[in-house]
């Protein structure tokens, strides 16, 4: 509350910038909406990692839309320290430096084959609207979602945000697209072999045993529980395999051109809508999903995680794990990780203290549970910004996991305690690292509000804003 009284103070001196961080100081605050509203026993400081992600944006929105444009203006990769520096500063619009990965034909055809999937939603809403009280609703959900994920991974993963934001969305749109987080409808185990064989070659069966039904599926991906012979002499390994879904790139790829093309039509029939920062909004979120893409890029992320979080080799540390990838069983398509036994954090969100779907009895103590996975998730989330500066960027209920290891003794004692959590974080595929610069500017953030310093929280954001 300090921190908004403090930018509204700095906006009646009549900043020039004011009043665009006017709009973002109240989702900053708010910030991880999740944490906030399932984890109600928290102390003072650990409070202030709700103000956290919201700042974080902040910073990240600025840094990683002027790496991308001095990337793709310059026709090559710059090192972060240079953007920390300033030297990134290219005048060239954003749309206009892009490398166009498809022809305009294309465009035009992917534009029509969304209009013809989005045409019986549209049709049948009014219908679901009239009886929604009785069973339109149900209709009207099933219909969306199911557009939804017949358009592919972008819009998948703009559901999966969404979810994750009950201080901006009605909690009927977030529980809906909950759903989405882990069970997105699934390809045929027929094409996960024909990815498989083209990953590691016709005789990949000879290594991998798989189950043919998923465990669950994202927006990129589905994972199957398999197991890996590495020798005759010895018994096999719980694996799971991550398969990416056939032509989820080449989507996201023609989504995203679409989705410029609309941002590029729309500013040139409107030029005031430039002021809106479409083009770089958009930026920023193909810097966030294209490198999901590529599993290799995730794989690499998960051992760099398992460095900074040293419990997974050494037991000591913050009971945080990170699956081990089975090198060298990764290409782009397909990704093999040691299987983790626990259960989603998704799962225990769903359910009240009076929910018969809790797994046994040892979770019936459910608000002992939310509060001390949540102190570790918040634990494993500031050591990440603070301390590592290597943050997981896509930590939403459906890739945490949790166990107790001692649950099934304390399950025999009624009343018994559970114990202190492991907290397993999944799908690495999305990480984030700070250039010294907009760390400074992070850390500054976070230290004005946590002293309850709302002039000095305004007047940073307001100051080392862009533009």
């Amino acid at each position: 509350k300090m921190m908004y009284r403090g930018v509204q103070a700095i906006i009646a001196r009549g900043s020039r910038r004011a009043a665009c961080w006017q709009l973002a100081v109240q989702p900053a605050s708010a910030g991880c909406g999740f944490f906030r509203g399932q984890f109600s026993k928290v102390i003072r400081f650990r409070g202030l990692l709700l103000a956290s992600p919201g700042g974080l944006a902040f910073v990240l929105i600025w840094s990683q839309s002027q790496h991308h444009r001095q990337a793709q203006c310059e026709g090559h990769a710059i090192d972060s320290a240079d953007v920390a520096h300033g030297t990134s500063d290219c005048k060239v619009s954003r749309s206009k430096c892009r490398l166009r990965r498809h022809s305009r034909w294309q465009v035009f055809w992917r534009c029509l084959v969304l209009l013809f999937r989005v045409t019986p939603l549209l049709c049948a809403a009014p219908v679901c609207w009239l009886l929604w009280q009785h069973g339109g609703a149900n209709w009207f959900w099933r219909l969306l979602v199911s557009a939804l994920q017949s358009h592919g991974p972008l819009t998948i993963k703009l559901a999966q945000w969404a979810s994750t934001r009950p201080d901006l969305l009605p909690p009927d749109v977030c529980s809906q697209f909950a759903h989405l987080q882990d069970d997105v409808r699934p390809h045929g185990f027929g094409q996960t072999k024909k990815t498989l064989a083209a990953a590691f070659g016709p005789d990949w069966s000879d290594k991998l045993e798989l189950e043919t039904v998923p465990l669950g599926s994202g927006c990129m991906a589905q994972v199957y529980r398999g197991q890996l012979r590495k020798a005759p002499d010895q018994p096999p390994q719980d694996v799971a395999v991550k398969v990416r879904h056939p032509g989820a790139k080449q989507s996201v790829d023609l989504d995203l051109e679409v989705l410029w093309a609309m941002v590029g039509t729309l500013e040139s029939l409107w030029p005031g809508a430039r002021y809106l920062a479409m083009s770089e909004a958009l930026g920023h979120f193909e810097e966030f999903v294209r490198p999901q893409a590529d599993l290799r890029t995730e794989a690499s992320n998960l051992d760099a995680f398992r460095d900074k979080f040293e419990y997974s080799r050494t037991g000591r540390g913050l009971r945080v794990r990170f699956p081990e990838v089975k090198w060298p069983l990764v290409s782009e398509s397909v990704l093999v990780e040691s299987f983790e036994d626990a259960t989603s954090l998704q799962s225990i969100l769903r359910c009240d203290s009076n929910s018969s779907s809790v797994e046994n009895s040892a979770f019936s103590h459910l608000q002992q549970v939310r509060e001390r996975v949540g102190d570790l998730c918040m634990d494993a989330f500031l050591k990440m910004v603070f301390s590592d500066n290597f943050i997981h960027g896509d930590m939403h209920p459906g890739n945490i996991l949790f166990r107790f290891p001692d649950s099934t003794v304390i399950a025999e004692k009624a009343g018994g305690d559970l114990g202190q959590p492991e907290v397993i974080l999944i799908d690495a595929g999305l990480a984030v690292k700070l250039p010294p610069r907009d760390r400074r500017n992070f850390v500054e953030l976070f230290h004005a509000i946590a002293i309850n310093d709302g002039i000095q929280a305004g007047r940073l954001m307001l100051d080392r804003s862009p533009g």
